[in-house]
């Protein structure tokens, strides 16, 4: 039975302003496609892409117009630029008259809205969806003398003619977006109606991201008004499945703007793309969703699931592939297959490893059972990218990046299916292996992104930025190892297979997966570098991993070890599962497919297993590599901080900026800080899996981090983290960090007003965003909950935890000789400040047994402050600072009993 559908708009800001930041990539970010022409492309038709012709329309009957008290359709549209296409279009002057067939009144399409053109900052990008895998479902609807554009809620449904249907009908009413006022009517009643304010206004509801992106204050909204004296249409492109109308609009902030993109800040513009498209006329069999494995899906109530357990039916975002009934070797050829096109605007030297990017998904698609269902071709002069029957790779630039790739699309609601997609790639990602050094994102802000919680739907900023910082890494090392000199660029070996694996990644939201944050838990450690295992299993088991860059440990000859990759070169045994679920023609299959979770090769986690406070489980992680994050991340700190003391020879080359040093050596910095996060999870953390009752193999939904495992990652934080030779810097390379000496937009010169480099404000900030996140009410009451789950003996409780990282941070007084330096100090302060918060104002949710361990902590504390103060050897810093110390201690003991009342 047909279904009848109906859908609500998102109206929270929060949520649309949150759609339109994108990722990650690196990634995700995430995007859906669309069917391209099965043989040879098929030419656009109207638009940019063929001439528009003066109209001659169809003339209505004599004496129809006169009768109806309507324009005559001739004289309406005469010298106007027609267009043909999905809807017909004559443009003439401030007029845009969109032509409804009567055939068309009542029937559903899609409308969506894209920001065509950003400023480069601030979230308003370039190729920004508003609302991701939220296209409106719309129809037009005469009433009167009037055509309304009405949007249909289209998320809650019920079989056509079932009594419950009409409940469904009565519930739920749709929004009215526009009208506009019936010009004229062609001889084949088609009715004429101007767009044109419609187009040229903030229908797209863009002004609300507006306001955000301007507020003097961030997260609040400020005040932007829509000045349509300012705002005109920019062009109309009719194609045979769609019509995309785009609008420069401005927009008057309270207060003018000082994006450096913005020639003046009193007048925001953007374009906005309005993309009407028809739905298809039959709509896909559907594949349901299964929790077991990553799809993006497209979420209904069926009000009539009485006896299911829920309302909602869930379908995964796919292309739809169907049989032409030919085979090669077994295997089903389809009748239309998956082609992205490479756009002329992606610089030609890219070009082969986007392609081989796209096809590396051949592999999965024949486990699938399908031959031949994907490819990549160069978009062909004749067509244009907006066309929807081209799915297109693009290139894009912004001032200030807010993804690595993005990749927009469009789903049919009704399905889930796939009808558009276009990944766009941001130039600034690659610039780390292009030697420019600067760095954008702090070293503690390193280690709070990762528990921050992300937008699930797309790639962010955070994979821009980590790319471009590994390349700084890969270029550092290289010369370290003597394969380039200092100053060369890094090979295009090394950037081919970045690009290679980010458009692996973003192909794979467009297929409709999404983030595996687990992948890399099932790779040996010492496999990290076999180029076999590599090539048949991947560096992760998945590309929609968010990896760190796989260098070879300090001591080994070559940057990759023998023959490694520095990114996974295929799809991953994940990739091929997944794909195989939700492409398979055979639905039987899909469903015995979903219950390998446990199988080899098939961990999965993702974005909300991964980000956010409430995160626990270790393997699920970003920026880290191998079965042992824990072992990895000792290599990499080994290797980092090693390659401190020699820097200035790989970086300074003659007539170098001693300002590259500074700016290399900052990026590096919050590498290292990546390598100690992913221990972080291991505290209190549980493994957490997704099988179903029977599953084969089939694991408990929770499993205890062994203690011992625990304490390993506490014991590895004290040394790297908080030990007394961690972030040890030699001073020679410090003496040799110089300052940015360019004064000009674009540029910061200072650090926060500093002009040389402030070490130790850097390195505090990574040491207090660990302290915080070790400490956290959600990790203290994991550990109070696995306690009582799995036992206090399996689980690291939190007096052990409390007293080793006061070990680790006052190691000075348990050793009991000589003074403390200043780094050392500082960290000693906030250690000081975070315990003094959990005993005086802790946050919500800190369990009481948490302020009670600080209290007892603080006191054993002051007891050894104590000794060291009646004891010698201590120089007037240190003096200084224990008895500020103990008088600390005594006013937040006090200030916690008052507290506690």
């Amino acid at each position: 039975m047909t279904p009848v559908l109906l859908t609500e708009r998102e109206t929270t800001v929060n949520r649309r302003l949150l759609a339109a930041l994108a990722l990650g990539l690196a990634g995700c970010a995430s995007a859906s496609g669309k069917p391209a022409p099965a043989a040879q492309p098929r030419p656009a038709t109207g638009g940019a892409a063929s001439p528009a012709t003066p109209a001659s329309g169809t003339a209505a009957a004599p004496g129809a117009a006169a009768r109806s008290g309507l324009k005559p359709f001739a004289e309406l549209t005469k010298d106007a630029t027609h267009r043909a296409g999905f809807f017909d279009t004559y443009e003439k002057g401030d007029a845009l008259y969109l032509v409804v067939p009567k055939e068309q009144l009542g029937k559903d399409f899609l409308l969506t809205f894209q920001l065509a053109q950003g400023v480069g900052a601030a979230g308003l990008y370039s190729g920004t969806m508003l609302d991701i895998f939220e296209g409106a479902v719309v129809a037009f609807e005469r009433h009167g003398d009037r055509v309304f554009l009405v949007r249909k809620p289209t998320r809650f449904t019920a079989p056509a003619g079932s009594a419950v249907a009409t409940a469904v009908e009565n519930a739920f009413g749709a929004s009215v977006l526009a009208s506009a006022k019936v010009e004229s009517q062609r001889a084949d009643s088609a009715l004429a109606i101007n767009v044109y304010d419609w187009v040229v206004s903030d229908l797209s509801g863009i002004g609300e991201y507006v306001k955000y992106a301007t507020a003097p204050r961030p997260g609040q909204p400020g005040a932007a008004m829509f000045d349509k004296e300012r705002s005109h249409l920019v062009s109309v492109k009719a194609f045979p499945k769609n019509l995309n109308l785009r609008a420069r609009l401005t927009f008057r902030p309270q207060q003018p703007v000082g994006f450096n993109s913005v020639p003046d800040g009193r007048f925001l513009p953007l374009t906005v793309a309005y993309v009407f498209a028809a739905l298809p006329e039959v709509p896909m069999t559907p594949r349901e969703a299964d929790d077991r494995l990553g799809y993006f899906i497209t979420a209904r109530k069926d009000f009539s699931r009485d006896g299911e357990n829920s309302f909602f039916v869930r379908y995964v975002n796919r292309w739809r592939l169907e049989p032409s009934g030919q085979t090669v070797d077994g295997l089903m050829v389809p009748k239309q297959p998956i082609v992205y096109y490479i756009d002329r605007n992606v610089p030609e030297a890219y070009r082969p490893y986007l392609k081989a990017g796209v096809e590396e998904w051949a592999r999965a698609f024949e486990a699938a059972g399908w031959k031949h269902a994907i490819r990549a071709e160069m978009l062909p002069d004749s067509a244009d990218a907006e066309d929807i029957r081209y799915a297109t790779l693009r290139w894009g630039t912004s001032d200030q990046p807010g993804y690595g790739a993005i990749g927009p699309s469009i789903v049919d609601p009704r399905t889930g299916e796939i009808l558009d997609a276009d990944i766009i790639f941001e130039a600034q990602m690659v610039r780390g292996y292009k030697r420019d050094w600067r760095t954008t994102v702090s070293p503690a802000a390193a280690v709070e992104q990762v528990f921050a919680p992300q937008d699930v739907r797309s790639d962010h900023g955070l994979i821009a930025s980590e790319l471009s910082a590994q390349g700084t890494l890969l270029s550092a090392l290289l010369a370290a190892r003597g394969e380039i000199a200092p100053g060369d660029a890094v090979p295009m070996e090394y950037v081919g297979q970045a690009l290679k694996w980010v458009t692996m990644h973003e192909m794979g939201h467009t297929l409709g997966l999404r983030h595996n944050f687990r992948a890399s838990a099932e790779t040996p450690l010492e496999k990290l570098h076999d180029r076999g295992w590599a090539e048949q299993r991947g560096l992760y088991n998945s590309v929609m991993e968010y990896p760190a860059l796989n260098v070879a440990p300090r001591g080994a000859s070559a940057v990759t070890g023998p023959g490694g990759y520095a990114y996974n070169p295929s799809v991953g045994p994940y990739d091929v599962w997944v794909i195989a679920y939700g492409y398979t023609h055979d639905a039987a299959r899909a469903q015995a497919l979903a219950r390998e979770g446990a199988a080899a090769g098939h961990a999965y986690g993702t974005d909300e297993d991964a980000n956010g406070p409430g995160a626990l489980d270790p393997t699920v992680a970003v920026f880290d590599l191998s079965s042992d994050p824990l072992a990895w991340g000792r290599q990499r700190a080994e290797l980092l901080s090693g390659l401190w003391a020699t820097l200035p020879q790989h970086v300074l080359a003659d007539n170098s900026r001693y300002a590259d040093l500074t700016d290399v050596f900052q990026t590096l910095l919050g590498q290292y800080a990546r390598a100690l996060v992913p221990a972080v999870k291991y505290i209190g953390g549980q493994y957490q899996y997704r099988d179903r009752v029977g599953d084969p193999q089939g694991r408990a939904p929770f499993v205890a981090v062994p203690r011992a495992k625990q304490r390993e990652a506490l014991t590895f934080l004290a040394e790297y983290g908080f030990g007394e030779d961690a972030f040890r810097v030699p001073r020679p390379v410090l003496q040799q960090m110089g300052a940015n000496r360019w004064s000009h937009w674009g540029e910061t010169n200072s650090y926060e007003g500093r002009i040389d480099y402030p070490l130790h404000e850097q390195v505090l900030g990574v040491q207090t965003a660990l302290l915080r996140q070790l400490t956290s009410p959600l990790v203290f009451a994991r550990i109070r909950d696995a306690e009582l789950k799995y036992g206090s003996a399996a689980v690291l409780p939190i007096p052990e935890l409390m007293s080793e990282l006061t070990r680790a941070v006052w190691s000075e007084l348990y050793r009991g000789d000589g003074g403390i330096p200043a780094q050392r100090r500082d960290l000693q302060r906030a250690y000081l400040d975070r315990m003094t918060t959990i005993l005086t104002t802790p946050e919500p949710r800190t369990p009481a047994d948490a302020r009670s361990v600080a209290r007892y902590t603080l006191r054993t504390l002051d007891g050894r402050l104590g000794q060291a103060l009646a004891g010698g050897g201590l120089d007037t810093y240190s003096r200084a600072h224990l008895l500020e110390a103990r008088a600390r201690i005594g006013k937040a003991l006090e200030a916690g009993l008052e507290a506690e009342k």
